[in-house]
């Protein structure tokens, strides 16, 4: 079913629980969600779970969350491939005996502001859940008219600063921050999309323990004209896998020595961040593919 008509019948469902303030302004980064909301959205991205998804060693999650709770400060670098990709793994982590609704609601997303300016179905559902609002600096290298990048960099410029001062503040009192490091979802026909962004440095730097968090199967996959609207909803097994936690640090030493001499020292630690993420699809993928062949449903 297409976004448009699922968008007009979860309106119905999720717009009354929707009373808090959405303007983006630098006072306003952080954004409360519905937990009513989340409880609908559950039971509806559920739907669309083949049998056999699941989240790959949760105990790595559990992990990250005691850290979290005894005051380290915790990052989850995930791929991103559709708008789905952070209400599922909601879902998936609230419905684990061993994760629960404790560790779900401790994530905390880093959002894109574009997401809420999309689709009616695309601002609902990311209204619905806790967020920092940020203006992705991939916006403002797209924009190619020298005034408007302008007007945007004003705009944006203070918002972000506001971001980074709430994300310090949430990331020490208990919440799990959760960054996608190519900015933006991956379209396979726009390579680009999967680059790493620069800014990735700063969070990678800024954070005691880091989780990467790989997924594979989509079941929102973004249409071929990049228009949101077009993009249809498809049953898929989508498995999460979770890399051990490991130390910030020992990540950053890792990184700068490996480092060709002369290269841009802070995309090179966001190009070895989507190393990372590459290694758990790829090793993923091909036995997903062999599980979804025993559970998809005959067309």
């Amino acid at each position: 079913m297409d976004v448009t008509a699922l968008s007009q019948q979860l309106s119905i469902l999720l717009k009354p629980n929707l009373n808090n303030d959405y303007e983006i302004r630098p006072d306003n980064v952080y954004q409360e969600g519905s937990a009513a909301n989340r409880t609908i959205i559950g039971r509806f991205v559920g739907e669309y779970m083949l049998p056999g998804s699941r989240i790959n060693n949760p105990n790595a999650l559990k992990e990250l969350y005691k850290r979290c709770q005894a005051d380290e400060s915790c990052l989850i670098l995930s791929e991103h491939y559709s708008n789905l990709d952070f209400p599922l793994l909601f879902h998936l982590i609230e419905i684990h005996p061993l994760l629960g609704s404790e560790v779900a609601e401790s994530l905390l997303p880093i959002r894109g502001a574009k997401l809420s300016e999309t689709t009616p179905l695309a601002a609902t559902m990311s209204y619905s859940y806790d967020s920092i609002i940020i203006y992705p600096s991939r916006t403002l290298s797209n924009i190619r008219d020298p005034e408007e990048r302008e007007e945007y960099r004003k705009i944006s410029t203070p918002i972000n600063h506001a971001a980074a001062r709430e994300m310090i503040n949430r990331k020490n009192r208990g919440r799990i921050i959760l960054v996608f490091p190519a900015g933006t979802r991956y379209r396979p026909w726009a390579p680009n999309t999967l680059k790493g962004v620069r800014e990735i440095h700063s969070y990678v730097k800024t954070f005691d323990n880091i989780l990467f968090l790989g997924i594979n199967g989509n079941a929102l996959p973004p249409h071929a004209s990049d228009d949101m609207t077009h993009d249809m909803f498809r049953n898929d097994l989508v498995i999460y896998t979770c890399s051990e936690v490991i130390k910030s640090r020992n990540f950053r030493k890792r990184v700068a020595s490996t480092a060709p001499e002369g290269t841009d020292s802070k995309q090179h630690v966001a190009d070895e961040v989507m190393k990372e993420l590459a290694r758990i699809h790829s090793r993923i993928e091909p036995e997903r593919l062999k599980e979804l062949a025993t559970v998809q449903p005959a067309e």
